[in-house]
């Protein structure tokens, strides 16, 4: 079987093209076409997926969709998503019109949902029971395997640790969701520019303020390279990141009872600043049994999405058809 993932992004669309021993056959990036509208981008998808039918033909081949935004899983509609520069198309039945186009019925689920399947699948190998994936980048996002199956919950929205509240909701921070408070205000990445601005206003002189007044860009690494020359303005932010985190992630822990924790997205290449930090917090709880086993990954490779949609299509038709036996 081929499974057939495709990462949707506003600005590109990636496709991976996998077989059921998680090996990449093909991947591509496109630039995401708005030339003709829904119907044009429709049409970009379902093309590549025809031609890939064709030429791995007589094999079966099963597509998944991964988009960010609000998705209904179980409809197969994208309800919302904010970066897919389209008019009027709320509640957009991608899933079905993929399968007019192409005669196959694709998976659609949100993009760190299946980020977080492929983070199962090809990094952990099924290695964990109950696993949170939280993605770090500009937003928070989050994805659950529980009882080692891809949980997306009652609408679909399972999984959001990034709009936890970890503050107070009338005076916290506001998040791009317009809430105030959410994980995501503190530990994206621009919850982390805000905090940067904040510290180097107080500590104009240290070595933070000075690369961040060098760059035209200021992008998170920035930090990192503060924290490797000891600067301890860059140090508390990647801290007190870790404090933040760590509140958030002991949380789900204690709803959950998870047994893996993974992190991945561009801030989780600071770990090494902002991981002794979250591991005081989740030492420091008073109820230690969730705690005692828990592991705790950095997942590098930022081409999961892509590689999720495709192995959660080929697990999604596998079970499927054992379903129909």
């Amino acid at each position: 079987m081929i499974g057939i993932g495709v990462d949707i992004g506003g600005t590109f669309v990636k496709f991976f093209v996998m077989n059921e021993k998680r090996e990449v056959l093909e991947q591509h990036k496109v630039e995401t076409n708005y030339t003709h509208g829904p119907e044009g981008f429709i049409a970009q998808i379902g093309d590549f997926i025809k031609q890939t039918r064709r030429k791995y033909a007589p094999e079966q081949v099963a597509v998944a969709l991964g988009a960010p935004g609000d998705v209904d899983n179980e409809r197969g509609l994208l309800r919302f998503n904010p970066n897919l520069k389209f008019e009027n198309v709320d509640n957009w039945p991608m899933a079905q019109q993929i399968y007019d186009y192409t005669g196959i019925l694709p998976a659609l689920a949100n993009d760190a949902t299946l980020a977080a399947w492929g983070v199962y699948e090809a990094g952990l190998q099924h290695q964990g029971t109950n696993v949170l994936v939280v993605t770090l980048g500009t937003g928070v996002g989050g994805g659950l395997i529980l009882n080692k199956e891809l949980f997306q919950g009652s609408n679909g929205t399972a999984g959001e640790i990034g709009h936890i509240k970890i503050a107070d909701l009338s005076s916290g921070p506001q998040c791009g969701c317009g809430a105030r408070g959410c994980l995501e205000a503190f530990v994206g990445t621009i919850g982390i520019k805000r905090r940067v601005r904040e510290a180097i206003k107080q500590n104009p002189r240290s070595i933070l303020a000075s690369l961040v007044a060098q760059e035209k860009d200021f992008k998170i690494e920035i930090v990192s390279r503060a924290a490797q020359q000891n600067c301890p303005v860059a140090l508390q932010v990647w801290k007190d990141t870790g404090y933040y985190l760590g509140v958030g992630i002991a949380n789900a822990v204690l709803l959950l009872d998870l047994d893996t924790v993974v992190l991945t997205g561009g801030v989780s290449g600071a770990a090494p600043y902002f991981m002794p930090a979250l591991q005081q917090v989740l030492n420091q709880q008073q109820i230690k049994t969730p705690f005692e086993r828990l592991k705790l990954v950095v997942s590098k490779d930022p081409n999961m999405g892509g590689i999720g949609a495709a192995l959660y299509a080929i697990h999604r038709a596998k079970k499927d058809a054992r379903s129909c036996n």
